[in-house]
């Protein structure tokens, strides 16, 4: 059978691949002259006893991000937010210039400052799949964004100085004043309006973003909550640190407390970078072992249940679903049953993996939307549930060939029994009646020839015994093809009048027989007929012969002899024991022998009794 790779059209195409190293090389190149650039300005600019290790902690707000999205580049399920994580190295060099003494520098880097909150916002709403999934995400990106646009961006062009501390730089009263200032004067609308607004709007979008992530996290998966708890812990971090630096600017304006708590914010983007970098990891590791426990669970030839078992409890989703395509005219879904799928087939928060050959679609997975872009356990997961379903339809076509072999078997041998019962009337009622017609008018002859003496009486009388005998071998025939006992008195009246006729001593022994059908007491009564003439033939001093009946939900039957026996694995058996196999595989049953030298024989045959019943 001709396969291709499962599909997948559930999944968007992601927004790059892995880049080429050229390309990898060119951003590390950049992110290095950046980092480069924010060293100079800060150590240039600082006033600090320690600015060289003030210049490592700027350039680690540019490093982090760019290094953990390079990270994530090479990695498929990751790749859209390897590449915010990268963008937003640019942005946060940009807000680091605000160390520099040269006024316009400042303030690139301060009005660029004011862009890294909706860019921070937008990467821990985004994580991990770099997009955001739902409106209340959307509305508070939105927000921070108006809040940016609206209230931070304008008052560029009408403060004379931007307010101080501020988490990317570290001068206070001697940082430069605004290069972009157009007015004459500040409005004191800035100072008494805007300026409060949007230090609490600004607070209070951080602290529903921080809710935003626990509800996540409450709501979610085990899958998905194991990603996102590093990244709670530096979001309320982060923002603890925001509302520290507003209340101590309004209560202790003069306080050291405002200018932690501007470190701490800016100290905050990195550890953002790692948080994000260890989720990353979390996630990584947590595949990987999935990957390993679903591959040792389906070590043999597992079912569709056990696919859906292993992989619901390999990859931590106990929700997991696998329905079935089902294509006669009006296609559909359907359950394992075979079921119609009639309710909503994806629920908010799960996504659909469809499963194909070739052009053919066979089933799909329904599975936590943390996978959706997880190459790995798509490619393993479709490929797996492929084979299985794969086998589980040949192991199913395998069962329906063999139940209509058997069906076919079933209908040859209820046909030959039908012929035998018609050839053994046509004997009773044809040439037996005729036989014993044919005695009695030779009889009637020899009494009229010679007044019943003399050698033409006693030529009819002689032929008269001759068709007696061949209407004794006609009787023994007719009995032989389907004995009258077997068919008005049952298996064991028929067994036991055949018993009479053997050669050898005979014994029938019957615990709770009742009548069958009529094949299934055929097939009975002949394998144990085929057993005793075998007895006769081959049982080399043999003084008898027991056939044994028993009925515990199956039909049971033993016919032993005490004769020499035979090595059963030396010795192939004949026509008569495939004509017994044959005769007990029409009606579902099985065939045994058992002998050795010395222990006589046993040929037991056992015939299910369900598949019969009514």
């Amino acid at each position: 059978m001709n396969r291709s790779y499962p599909i997948e059209p559930a999944i968007p195409a992601p927004l790059t691949r892995s880049l080429p190293p050229l390309g990898a090389t060119a951003v590390c190149a950049a992110a290095l002259a950046m980092c480069a650039v924010t060293a100079a300005v800060t150590i240039a600019g600082s006033t600090s006893d320690h600015a060289e290790l003030e210049a490592f902690a700027r350039v680690l707000i540019v490093a982090a991000p760019i290094g953990v999205g390079l990270f994530a580049l090479r990695r498929p399920p990751f790749e859209r937010f390897g590449v915010l994580l990268v963008a937003s190295g640019p942005v946060l060099f940009l807000a680091t210039l605000a160390n520099s003494e040269n006024a316009t520098l400042y303030s690139v880097g301060r009005v660029s400052g004011w862009a890294v909150e909706p860019f921070l916002v937008y990467l821990i709403l985004a994580f991990p799949t770099g997009r955001l999934e739902g409106r209340v995400d959307r509305a508070l990106f939105y927000a921070i964004t108006f809040v940016a646009l609206i209230l931070f961006l304008p008052t560029a062009l009408l403060v004379e100085r931007f307010p101080v501390p501020a988490p990317w730089m570290t001068c206070d009263a001697d940082c430069p004043g605004n290069a972009f200032m157009l007015t004459s004067s500040e409005p004191t609308l800035v100072e008494d309006v805007l300026r409060p607004l949007r230090e609490f709007m600004l607070a209070a979008v951080a602290a529903a973003v921080a809710v935003r992530i626990a509800h996540r996290i409450r709501g979610a998966k085990p899958l998905t909550r194991r990603t996102l708890a590093p990244v709670l812990g530096v979001a309320c971090f982060r923002i603890g640190a925001f509302g520290a630096a507003l209340l101590g600017r309004r209560v202790a304006p003069e306080s050291s407390v405002i200018e932690v708590s501007a470190w701490l914010l800016a100290i905050a983007v990195p550890l953002m970078a790692v948080a994000f970098l260890v989720a990353l990891l979390r996630w990584w590791v947590f595949i990987a072992r999935a990957t390993q426990r679903f591959a040792a669970r389906l070590r043999g030839h597992p079912s569709p249940d056990d696919l859906r078992a292993a992989l619901a409890d390999a990859f931590d989703d106990p929700s997991l679903e696998i329905v079935y395509w089902i294509g006669n005219g009006e296609d559909h879904w359907a359950d394992a049953d075979g079921h119609l799928i009639e309710r909503e087939l994806v629920a908010p928060g799960r996504c659909l993996t469809e499963i194909g050959d070739g052009p053919d679609r066979i089933a799909a997975i329904i599975h936590d939307s943390a996978l959706r872009d997880d190459r790995a356990f798509i490619a393993t997961a479709t490929s797996y549930a492929l084979m299985t379903l794969e086998n589980h339809r040949l192991t199913a076509q395998a069962s329906s060939l063999l139940r209509e072999v058997r069906e076919s078997r079933s209908r040859i041998q209820a046909a030959a029994d039908a012929e035998r019962r018609r050839i053994e009337r046509d004997l009773h009622d044809g040439a037996q009646q005729r036989l014993v017609a044919l005695r009695i008018k030779l009889e009637l002859a020899a009494e009229r020839t010679g007044g019943g003496e003399g050698e033409g009486a006693a030529v009819l009388r002689a032929l008269g015994d001759e068709v007696e005998e061949a209407l004794e071998e006609v009787r023994s025939l007719a009995r032989g093809i389907y004995p009258p006992s077997l068919a008005t008195r049952g298996l064991v009246e028929g067994l036991r009048a055949a018993a009479l006729r053997n050669p050898l001593p005979t014994t029938v022994l019957a615990d709770g027989i009742q009548r069958y059908s009529r094949e299934v007491e055929s097939a009975a009564y002949f394998c144990c007929l085929e057993a005793l003439q075998n007895v006769a033939k081959h049982a080399r001093g043999a003084s008898g012969a027991v056939i044994e009946l028993s009925d515990n939900g199956s039909l049971r039957l033993e016919v032993c002899d005490d004769g020499a026996g035979f090595d059963s694995g030396a010795v192939s058996g004949g026509m008569g024991l495939v004509s017994m196999c044959d005769r007990l595989a029409a009606v579902g049953g099985e065939l045994a022998v058992s002998s050795g030298p010395g222990r006589g024989t046993r040929v037991t045959a056992s015939i299910p009794l369900e598949a019969h019943a009514g």
